[in-house]
């Protein structure tokens, strides 16, 4: 089938003053059908490539543009078809050996049967405006405005132009295996496969047919990305091994090892549970991705991206959180981190009745206090969560609200750790 039949006519026939004005954007414009292949591209995406109308026409959008074997980590596309909303998203990428900052715009575009047909795909380079701020940036799974956690984005973006071996430390929950796969999906290896290895399961004994042998985790991976979920448990033997594999550069015949631990990982090494030999192989990349409980900037911002999930996929009536379900948001602690925030959400979707999950939609318990201290500290605490979520984040409005001085207001945000910029830009 010719892939001149995927174009819009209205575009090309209709109106040619539309097709003008696309052409004479600075930004990379491009329109792209149900099954990701391109329509159209602006004069600037065809420059960016070096080819003309008729040579892009009918490609797959993430292979021409990206060089993703795959659908793109940052790709909005099959949300903006299904639901037939537009969607907005950031994402960093190397671009001639440096980072930038890119905002990725989707718009619908619904054909006389009201379904959508086209999506419209605007990017726009934001490098000059971003400078790590309060954008959030998406690498698959993985979404964050937070400045702390702006070192993983970077991180991701250089890692994935080269094949050393990298090692993830994190809590449980805290996405270590997303990153992984971000990053595998990134990489010149995405076509290849991702495997992940349980090290826990092949923790007792010292034989390495599991990971080594014939048919074993090595193997299947060639050409791919290895995912060692739990480092730590290898044995002695395998530890060995994997330490011997890694002295070789990776290539064809080898996949790309990403491996992770929940544990501190120097601590590991001091106490020989991870031998010496294998941590100096991943030492070049080891990462810790933060708790959400040093994220809190993210908190109202992951809350929403899963409501506005579960909404779809339950048939939820709620749109945000209300008030005080906001104040549990912000003052629980979340030591399950991104997986039981999205637990609770989803059950939250479930509950709710209206527009807004409420308090009782979102049954977090808090932490048992037996001091009046410690009970009259969570109260402040949560009087000014809620204080600074109605005014925004803008100190000027939480002194009016509250009652207190400025430097009242700045000494108890201190002491209970909390940021004015951390309620700003919430949904």
């Amino acid at each position: 089938m010719s892939p001149r039949r995927y174009r819009p006519p209205a575009l090309y026939m209709k109106a040619p003053f539309l097709q003008g004005v696309l052409d004479g954007m600075a930004e990379s414009v491009k329109i792209i059908d149900r099954h990701f292949r391109l329509v159209y591209a602006n004069s600037t995406s065809r420059e960016n490539l070096g080819m003309d109308l008729n040579e892009i026409r009918g490609r797959s959008c993430h292979e021409m543009f990206y060089g993703f074997k795959e659908k793109c980590f940052f790709c909005n596309m099959a949300k903006v078809f299904d639901q037939g909303r537009s969607a907005t998203t950031y994402c960093t990428i190397a671009v001639k050996g440096a980072n930038r900052d890119f905002e990725v715009s989707v718009f619908p575009v619904k054909g006389a049967g009201g379904l959508v047909d086209y999506a419209v795909e605007v990017v726009r380079d934001i490098t000059p405006l971003s400078k790590g701020g309060a954008l959030p940036q998406n690498a698959g799974k993985i979404s964050s405005r937070d400045k702390r956690f702006a070192l993983v984005f970077e991180n991701m973006a250089q890692w994935a132009e080269d094949e050393w071996p990298v090692l993830l430390e994190g809590e449980k929950g805290t996405g270590k295996k997303s990153f992984a796969q971000a990053l595998h999906q990134r990489s010149r290896r995405a076509a290849g496969p991702f495997r992940v290895f349980q090290c826990v399961d092949n923790a007792s004994g010292q034989g390495c047919d599991g990971l080594f042998g014939e048919g074993g985790a090595w193997e299947k991976s060639k050409g791919g990305t290895l995912y060692l979920d739990g480092i730590c448990h290898l044995g002695e033997a395998n530890q060995k091994k994997l330490s011997e594999k890694l002295s070789q550069p990776a290539g064809a015949d080898s996949p790309r090892v990403v491996a992770a631990t929940t544990l501190d990982v120097l601590a590991l090494v001091h106490q020989e549970t991870l031998r010496l030999d294998l941590y100096n192989r991943f030492s070049a990349r080891v990462l810790r991705l933060p708790p959400l409980r040093e994220r809190k900037q993210d908190l109202p911002f992951l809350a929403q991206h899963f409501i506005e999930t579960y909404k779809v996929l339950t048939g939820s009536p709620a749109e945000k959180l209300g008030p005080e379900a906001m104040v549990q948001l912000m003052t629980y602690a979340w030591p399950g981190n991104i997986r039981e925030l999205e637990t609770h959400i989803e059950r939250a979707c479930l509950l709710a009745t209206g527009s807004q999950i409420e308090k009782l939609d979102l049954p977090i318990e808090a932490p048992k206090r037996e001091k009046l201290d410690d009970l009259l500290d969570l109260t402040e605490k949560t009087y000014l969560v809620d204080t600074l979520t109605r005014a925004r984040g803008v100190l000027a409005e939480t002194t009016k609200l509250s009652g207190l001085s400025l430097k009242t207001l700045q000494r108890k945000m201190k002491k209970h750790g909390l940021k004015a910029e951390d309620f700003r830009n919430l949904p």
